[in-house]
Formats: structure tokens, C-alpha cells, sequence
């Protein structure tokens, strides 16, 4: 029996505009032989159709209302990063708000309509729309301009499965997994999941080989090896991490100090390897990062005063000599900024909501290399790697001298404090199997909902599988759920 591709309308238009090899009208179905010969006889016409979804699919990641209910803490890839980071113990959020799901907790969990939805729903839209453009390629396509769509749309499936399996995974009880050969609507086994994630990611690094990219907002092969270099540290493949990270590291510079305070909002700074570009046309205004993340900004944080802000203790251990220190507001300050001690000024938009969102960039690259050598027993050389970051932060810093497990902390540190953010601290505080502890003396987490202890590991730390979920996929039922 003949395997079918269902063709968008969209594709249908592209493929029936620019070849006569199919004829398409008040057809949907269309099916693998003719798209072979079709990718053989005229590979523009596929190419118009992949592309095409590739640009949806990336634009997809900076859009509002991803899940559709028009919620002001959903506006893509950016939202789930400030979600994530609020649940950690570094970002503070000052006020009950939007993403006070998140910083709260109680967006995990399975009755909530909002929180857990958004992210399940996001990523696994972005899976839907890039495994149209994998089945629709060849398998053994030469054309390196659909190499490239290949490459782009499979490096977005594995960026996808990533996220996905780190946050809803419970032990080997992993999350449904669709490719253009499998289809388990059931909880996958997090094992095959994650073998997945580096396949995909593999074969996205070899399929963009030689592809020059236009701008930063598109996927080229050191964006790719930037998401291999994550995968290869959560995973423990260090040599592989590291190599990664020195290929990513050569897309771009370390900023300056001086660099460093532009404000996080131009994706032109030379150390953003992928970031999205907003504009007056893409811009979705208040439902965006820095009306929620800028306090100096109009906006959620800025008029609205729902701050985001350090924690305490991450705050106290910056050194006086830092330049990062001042991303935070001192209690010299406060009057300065008019915000409160503590409130961040390290994202500030300069423009009226088209600050630029940045994904990926060197500095975590470095980060990556000097954890992975550290981890791999290397400590002289995961020493260098953090001093040719620190030193351009802080004049004072010294080569360290630290060996092992003092050593990785110190790396772990300066990770905290530089991609303070960006989206890393809940996934970061879960790999290093740390707990949440917000609860302390002297804490300024506020009150009302973010006082939370939670041990190492957790079950809070793992997401709930949406109810609408369970409720519409017959794979998966009230017994598969997560832990509350």
C-alpha cells in the first residue's frame, strides 16, 4: 500500500504553481512516488513548499497566542524561557501576574489551562509543522538547497524533543513521539526520545553542510552544532560538547564590557549566533519579552511594576570588580533607577517593542566548553575557557586554580551569572540535580507564592502532561500522568 503525504494548501499552491508533473486540483493527497519525481524533475517547486514551512515554522517561535488563547505570557520559544527561569531559584518575580503560573508552580499541573498547555502545545505544534517538511523530502536527495531544508526543519524537531523530554519526562516514562517513520501517541520511552533528539540533530549538522545563511535568524550548521554542544552535556558526551562549542563559539565574539550593557535587544551584537529579528510588523507589544523581563521599559515589568528581578544570593556573589553586577539594581541605586534593589536592568529595548530575542550565543558556548572539559577531567583547560570569558567581566578575575568539584562550581556560577535570563536556570538547576530553595534568611522572593523548598529531584520539577491531552489522545490516560 502506498504511503500518502497530505499537502497543505499552501504546498499544493507552490507545487501545482511551478511544475506540471502533478495535477493538483481539488487533490490533497499526493503521494511518495510523485514527490520523488517531483524533487527529481523540478527540486525549485519542492523547495518553495519546504522553505515555506521552514519560514512558518520559525517565525512560529517569536509569534503570540501560540496556543490560542490569546494569553499575554505566551508570545513563543522566549516565553517558555522566562517561564522556565521563573521557576528557579535565580529569577524573582516581585508581583502576582502573568507567568505567575510558572513562578508559582501551579502551571505544572494537569487542571491548569494555561501554563503546561502553552508549552506541550507550542512545541508540539512546531513538530507537526517541520515533519511535513522531512517526509516531503527524499531520503536520498542531493540537492543541497533541500538539504538545507532538511536541516533547518530537522534541527527545529530536535530543539522541540529537547525541551519537551527535560521538562515532562519521569524517569523512562518519556512523551508521545512523532517522526516521519515513527508514530507513538503514547508515553515513548524517554531513552528512544533522547536517541531521537541526536539523530535528528546529527543529520541536521551533516544535511547544512556548506549552507550560507542570509541573517542570524535563520538555522545554518553552528546553530546546529550550538544545540548538539546542549545536547551533548545534558547527555554526557563531552568531547563531542566540546567540539560542538568551538564551532558554535566561531559564529560570532565575545561581547566587550562595554557591550554588555546594550541592553540584550539587538540581535546585530556580535557574540547572538541565532536570535529573532522584531520589527514594527512582528512586534506583539506587550505580549512580548521585554514588556514582561525590562523594568525600565512601558510594559507588564515597568508600568505595571511586576519586576523581575535577582536573587539575593546570586546578587551577593558577584564581585564588587564585576561589570555584571550592575545588570542589578544596588541598594545604592534605588533611587537612581526608581526600582527596588534587585530589579534587573540587563534587558532594556531601546525602541517602541521591537527589542530583537536572542536564542543562542557565544558566551554560553564558551560556558559549555569550560563545563564540559571540567566534567571530562580537564581542569586546566575548562579553567582557561572560563578566564577568557570572566576576564572581560571582571578585571580583577585570575586564572583559577580550582581542580574538581570546586572547580565545576565555579564554572556553574558563572554560568548563573551570565546567561542569567536567557533561559537557562530551571533546566541548568535540574541537570545539576540541585533543589529549589527560595525559603531562607534574608530571602527577597516574594511571599505571596514564591517561597517555595522543593528537594533534588523533585516530581515538582516535572511538568504535568496537559489535561486536554488526556483527554483527546487514547494513549495516553489519567493513569499516565505525572506526578502531582
Amino acid at each position: 500500500m502506498k504511503k500518502y503525504l497530505l499537502i497543505t494548501a499552501l504546498g499544493a499552491l507552490a507545487l501545482g504553481s511551478c511544475s506540471s508533473d502533478l495535477d493538483l486540483e481539488n487533490k490533497e493527497l499526493v503521494s511518495r512516488e510523485q514527490i520523488n519525481a517531483l524533487a527529481e524533475s523540478s527540486p525549485e517547486a519542492l523547495l518553495v513548499v519546504t522553505e515555506g514551512i521552514n519560514d512558518g515554522a520559525n517565525a512560529f517561535l517569536r509569534s503570540y497566542s501560540t496556543y490560542g488563547a490569546g494569553a499575554h505570557s505566551d508570545f513563543g520559544l522566549k516565553a517558555i524561557h522566562l517561564g522556565t527561569d521563573l521557576m528557579s531559584n535565580d529569577v524573582v518575580m516581585t508581583r502576582s501576574h502573568w507567568f505567575s503560573e510558572y513562578h508559582n508552580y501551579l502551571g505544572r499541573e494537569q487542571q491548569n489551562t494555561r501554563g503546561t498547555a502553552t508549552v506541550w502545545n507550542f512545541y508540539y505544534t512546531v513538530i507537526r509543522d517541520v515533519n511535513g517538511i522531512v517526509e516531503l523530502i527524499p531520503a536520498d536527495t542531493e540537492n543541497p538547497e533541500l538539504l538545507a531544508s532538511l536541516g533547518k526543519a530537522l534541527a527545529l524537531r530536535g530543539l522541540a524533543y529537547f525541551d519537551l523530554i527535560r521538562l515532562y519526562a519521569d524517569g523512562e516514562r518519556g512523551i508521545p513521539l512523532y517522526t516521519e517513520d515513527t508514530f507513538i501517541a503514547s508515553r515513548a520511552a524517554t531513552s528512544q526520545v533522547v536517541t531521537q533528539i541526536g539523530e535528528d540533530l546529527e543529520r541536521a549538522y551533516d544535511a547544512l553542510e556548506g549552507y550560507n545563511r542570509v541573517n542570524k535568524t535563520q538555522i545554518n550548521q553552528d546553530v546546529v552544532a550550538g544545540l548538539l554542544a546542549r545536547y551533548y552535556l545534558e547527555y554526557g558526551d563531552y568531547a563531542q560538547a566540546i567540539a560542538m562549542s568551538e564551532q558554535a563559539q566561531s559564529a560570532g565574539s565575545l561581547m566587550s564590557e562595554e557591550q554588555i550593557f546594550d541592553g540584550f535587544d539587538e540581535i546585530s551584537n556580535p557574540s547572538w549566533i541565532w536570535g529573532a529579528d522584531i520589527t514594527p510588523e512582528t512586534s506583539s507589544i506587550y505580549a512580548s519579552f521585554f514588556s514582561h523581563m525590562a523594568n525600565l521599559n512601558a510594559g507588564y515589568a515597568g508600568l505595571l511594576q511586576v519586576y523581575k528581578s535577582v536573587d539575593k544570593r546570586l546578587y551577593d556573589a558577584i564581585p564588587a570588580t564585576d561589570a555584571r553586577k550592575d545588570w542589578f539594581v544596588g541598594a545604592d541605586q534605588v533611587e537612581e533607577f526608581g526600582l527596588p534593589q534587585y530589579a534587573n536592568v540587563k534587558f532594556v529595548d531601546d525602541t517602541f517593542f521591537e527589542g530583537d530575542y536572542v536564542y543562542m550565543r557565544v558566551e554560553e558556548m564558551l560556558l559549555i566548553e569550560a563545563e564540559a572539559r571540567a566534567l571530562s577531567g580537564d581542569d586546566e583547560g575548562a579553567a582557561q575557557a572560563l578566564f577568557e570569558l570572566v576576564s572581560k567581566r571582571d578585571s580583577s578575575y585570575t586564572l583559577s586554580t580550582k581542580t574538581g568539584d570546586a572547580l565545576l562550581e565555579e564554572i556553574r556560577l558563572q554560568r548563573r551569572i551570565e546567561l542569567w535570563g536567557e533561559g537557562f536556570a530551571f533546566f541548568d538547576m535540574k541537570r545539576w540535580d540541585m533543589p529549589l530553595v527560595r525559603n531562607y534568611e534574608g530571602t527577597n522572593h516574594a511571599g505571596w507564592a514564591g517561597q517555595h523548598n522543593f528537594a533534588a529531584g523533585s516530581p515538582k520539577f516535572i511538568l504535568q502532561i496537559p489535561i486536554s491531552e488526556i483527554n483527546n489522545n487514547d494513549e495516553i490516560g489519567p493513569g499516565d500522568q505525572n506526578p502531582l
